[in-house]
């Protein structure tokens, strides 16, 4: 790996910290959450409300922020979606009521919107294979932050008030805004100006491209079971199953541990292993799973053994179809993946919200999640039919697994 100063690879750390933050943030609350809502004298469905909201934060300036970036420049834009983050982190614990709460979260949530522009800096600054594998470090926080969130946040709230978590995430993003106004490189944005007619036909080209919004779906539904069951399993183990922190951990990590595994697996693959074996093989494994949590979800034990295997698939083919999807559009790599952001976490609030209404309807409960989740891996099963059909026989110019 070829770093070309100390002062770089500060930058990087720094970043890492930010980003890591940010999901680290929402990760954290989730325990908590069932507390909040007593506080505020709420009902529980604004327990999976409030992440549907970050998300949705999360997915709010992207398609604005591309064609920005390359006007006044990509530091100001990260320094200016760290200070974001961090007032609305500090203000979360002044607010009232869970209007006032979930308000907050949504303006923090849109941190999480300036997180690919670090990442379009990261690929300018470095060579290529220092870029690829400082890329993969950070493709690594969205693992370890739902697995170490919840361990920190049931650390913080079973000795002090929930507030604490965001103290704790203040300081950190506090942490990262320092570190990266010192070491962050400074450049200068292009002369000419932005030419909005040409920035609103790539636009219109991208979401035109049918592969691309096929993908997209597929992508977006198929990380909503996992979502879901962040967002809904303190409503199910520590309300409605009684059990203590202990076991809502556990669960945590056997569950989402299996997308940890399929990590490791395909850094293992050839570099020219077939997109299309990797997005069947993936549905396949994510089927079987699934299929069997709902058959086995009067068993916590056999239901988390099934999810595990679910998160496995899932891990497996959710890169290759992201990867497929974005590079079936031949616009700008900035402006696709900044419209790839926002449709993804569209699609997952939508989808996670339509949860929370069948929850209340039909009861917030262990069995009524894993009910709901198996139309939805029929549907996903056949979307990545769809996809894969017509892969098979032909190679897709720089459709190709790399090696992170």
């Amino acid at each position: 790996m070829s770093i070309k100063s100390k002062q770089l690879l500060w930058f990087f750390a720094f970043f890492l910290v930010f980003e890591l933050n940010i999901y680290l943030s929402n990760d954290m609350i989730m325990p908590a959450m069932l507390g909040i809502v007593e506080e505020f004298q709420a009902e529980k469905k604004f327990v999976p409300l409030s992440l549907s909201l970050y998300l949705l934060g999360g997915s709010s300036l992207q398609i604005f922020l591309g064609p920005l970036a390359d006007t006044i420049g990509k530091r100001k834009l990260v320094l200016t979606g760290n200070t974001l983050f961090l007032l609305a982190t500090l203000a979360v614990p002044l607010t009232a009521s869970i209007e006032q709460f979930l308000a907050v979260r949504f303006i923090q949530g849109m941190g999480c919107c300036f997180i690919f522009v670090g990442y379009a800096m990261i690929h300018e600054l470095f060579d290529d294979m220092a870029a690829v594998k400082l890329s993969s470090i950070l493709s690594s926080t969205t693992i370890l932050a739902p697995l170490a969130g919840p361990i920190l946040g049931s650390a913080i709230i079973s000795r002090l008030d929930w507030r604490y978590v965001f103290f704790l995430s203040g300081l950190l993003s506090l942490l990262s805004l320092l570190g990266l106004f010192k070491t962050m490189p400074r450049t200068a944005p292009p002369v000419t100006r932005p030419d909005l007619a040409a920035i609103v036909r790539s636009y219109a080209a991208i979401f035109s491209n049918g592969r691309f919004m096929f993908g997209m779906f597929t992508a977006g539904l198929a990380t909503v079971p996992l979502t879901a069951w962040i967002g809904f399993s303190p409503i199910f183990v520590l309300q409605e199953m009684g059990a203590p922190y202990a076991t809502y951990i556990a669960l945590q990590c056997v569950i989402l541990s299996g997308f940890v595994l399929s990590s490791i697996a395909i850094q293992r693959l050839r570099q020219d292993f077939p997109l299309v074996s990797l997005l069947r093989l993936g549905g396949l494994i994510a089927a079987a799973g699934m299929l069997g949590a709902g058959a086995g979800r009067h068993h916590v034990d056999v239901f988390a053994a099934c999810m595990f295997v679910y998160s496995i698939g899932f891990g497996l083919f959710n890169g290759a179809l992201i990867r497929s999807a974005i590079t079936a559009s031949k616009e700008s790599m900035t402006l696709t993946t900044a419209a790839m952001s926002l449709l993804y976490c569209i699609y997952l609030s939508a989808w996670l919200q339509l949860y929370n209404v069948l929850c209340q309807r039909f009861g917030y409960a262990l069995e009524t999640y894993a009910l709901l989740n198996i139309p939805v891996i029929v549907v996903i099963t056949a979307c990545l039919l769809l996809f894969t059909r017509g892969m098979a026989g032909r190679q897709e110019s720089g459709v190709r697994l790399a090696r992170h």
